[in-house]
Formats: C-alpha cells, sequence, structure tokens
C-alpha cells in the first residue's frame, strides 16, 4: 500500500499538541513529533507525545493511506492552521509539506525509534518486537504500540502509570475506563490486581486492548467491552482509572461515587493544566478530595478519595 505523510515543520517554542489536534481533525488517526535532528520519535495510533529537545524546529506527521487522501485535506489544514492566527497564535514560520511512503517505509519508520520505556525502577513497557532482558524485580509489560491510544510515552499515561504503582497495594479490583491501548489494566493485573474490566467506546481501541491483552499471558482473562463510560454497569470496585479528556470526565464523575468500594481510589487523568481545577470542583461536589497530582508537560493526573475516608485515615495515600 502507498502512503501519503503530511509534515508540518513548527518552531521549536510552538505547541505541537495543537497541530496535532488540527491534523486529527482533518482526518489524520494519529500524529508522529520529531525532532529535526530525526533522533527522537515517538508514534502511536491517537497518541500524541515526545520530549522538546533544544532545537529549532520540531516536525509533526500524520499518515493517509493513498485511496483515502485528497488535495482537499492539505486545504482544510492549512486554512485550519492559519485559522490559529485568530487565538493569538503566530503562525507565520509554520510550514507544511507533503511527501509518498509504501508499506515497508511506514512500518521501519517508526519502530526503530520505539524503545523500551522504563516507568519506574520496577516497571518497563517493551514493544513486542524487542528483545528485552528483564533485570531483577523487574516487571515488564508487551506491547503493540501502533495499535491504540497508551504505551507509556504520553505524558498522561506515563502519570497514571506512576500514580496505579503508588496505591494499588492490596486491591482487589479496577475498572479501566476508556482504556485505550488496555496498559493501564495489564499493569495493574501484573501488580496483584485480580478482578479487571476495561471499557472504550471505540472498536478499534477494544480490538487493541485484546490484542495487548493477549501478548501478555497473565492478562488473557481480563474483559474489554464497548461502552461508553460506565453507562449501565453494576457493580463496585476498589479502584477507578480514566484516562480520558476533561470535558468527558466532567460526564462521569457524577457515576463514580456509585460504583467504588469503601477506601476506594480514583485516578483521573487527560486532564490539561488549565481545566484541574475544574474537576478538583466537580469530584469535590460529589464528596471526594484530590489527594495526589502529577504534572507533567502540561497534563495533571489526580489521585482522589472519597473525603470521608480520608479524613478516618488522616490523609494518608497507601491503603
Amino acid at each position: 500500500m502507498k502512503w501519503k505523510k503530511i509534515s508540518v515543520e513548527i518552531p521549536n517554542d510552538f505547541d505541537e499538541e495543537i497541530i496535532s489536534d488540527v491534523l486529527m481533525k482533518v482526518g489524520a488517526q494519529g500524529t508522529e513529533i520529531i525532532d529535526n535532528d530525526d533522533s527522537s520519535v515517538h508514534l502511536n495510533y491517537g497518541e500524541i507525545y515526545d520530549a522538546k529537545a533544544q532545537l529549532p524546529f520540531v516536525t509533526v506527521n500524520a499518515y493517509f493511506d493513498e485511496d483515502n487522501f485528497s488535495q482537499k485535506i492539505v486545504t482544510d489544514l492549512t486554512e485550519e492552521i492559519n485559522n490559529l492566527n485568530n487565538f493569538g497564535f503566530d503562525v507565520s514560520n509554520v510550514a507544511v509539506k507533503t511527501s509518498d511512503l509504501d508499506d515497508a517505509d511506514w512500518e521501519n519508520n517508526w519502530k526503530q525509534y520505539y524503545h523500551p520505556i522504563h516507568i519506574s525502577r520496577y516497571l518497563t513497557v517493551v514493544p513486542q518486537w524487542v528483545n528485552y532482558e528483564a533485570q531483577d524485580k523487574e516487571t515488564t509489560i508487551i506491547m503493540d504500540p501502533g495499535k491504540s491510544f497508551g504505551t507509556g510515552t504520553h505524558p498522561t499515561t506515563f502519570t497514571c502509570m506512576q500514580a496505579l504503582e503508588l496505591i494499588l497495594g492490596d486491591a482487589k479490583s479496577m475498572y479501566d475506563v476508556g482504556t485505550g491501548s488496555g496498559i493501564l489494566s495489564i499493569q495493574a493485573r501484573k501488580l496483584g490486581v485480580k478482578d479487571i474490566t476495561a471499557f472504550d467506546l471505540d472498536p478499534e481501541a477494544v480490538e487493541a486492548a485484546k490484542l495487548n491483552l493477549q501478548l501478555n499471558d497473565d492478562c488473557k482473562d481480563i474483559e474489554v467491552f464497548k461502552n461508553s463510560l460506565l453507562d449501565g454497569v453494576d457493580g463496585k470496585v476498589d479502584v477507578i482509572v480514566a484516562n480520558i479528556l476533561a470535558d468527558i470526565i466532567l460526564q462521569f464523575v457524577p457515576d463514580i461515587q456509585k460504583h467504588l468500594n469503601p477506601n476506594g481510589f480514583v485516578i483521573l487523568s487527560g486532564i490539561i493544566n488549565e481545566k484541574e481545577q475544574q474537576i478538583t470542583d466537580a469530584m469535590e461536589k460529589q464528596g471526594f478530595g484530590v489527594i495526589e497530582v502529577f504534572h507533567l508537560k502540561g497534563w495533571s493526573t489526580l489521585i482522589c478519595k472519597q473525603q470521608k475516608d480520608i479524613e478516618a485515615q488522616n490523609g494518608a495515600i497507601l491503603r
């Protein structure tokens, strides 16, 4: 298959996530962000993240199969970028380019750059094609990183995983809302949680999560369902984790308490820093308090508990 590659070159101080959002708006299924020395790439289906190097330009790429590509995509993209002027963004140094790519180039273009990701001293995410030798007491999560959001590289996934490692303790059950790649369910199982159910509204994410669960022998029995948040779900669990957009979290907040066991934890992520207080306020209205916040690259991840449990434990985090 032939692919069309659209590259948007931006100054290093321009927020690449804005360009990624614009590319997604015109039909891209995912983006890739590359420093201009081509030395650092993270590619995921729908995932956006790469550390800003101290270089003058960064390139944001998107790929379209030839059958679904038209020049109108480039025209619409250029128009959307120019419209950013209306919101105070200087796009005078933003350039759009197109090029051709075949299947072999497509595969090698991202696999060669994707490496094991160390979430903590004892937890590492490993692409399925990498022969990685785990160190003593190290837990590995095997992933196909090209299928859906969530491989540990994006700040929201990274901090969610750190939060889970902090709070799981003796938790026995978890709901993974908006599971994406299934990485958080895999991590929870490997850290001892037996009863895990994952949900995602996107059928492609459901299939991606099922694939990744099968790559990890101890996770094959975790069930993944196509579902909108926890609509129609019965039961309570010890942990609820949701790495989704802030606006969707706000819809989800009123349902959390009825699905959480006493002394349970809630981890919320996918929240840009500017919306952190809005989520915090919404949780407080439902009787929750935020006991820990992780900040990384403009994103917030919140660890929450019911206020009555916080008071009973005198603010302690661990169960």
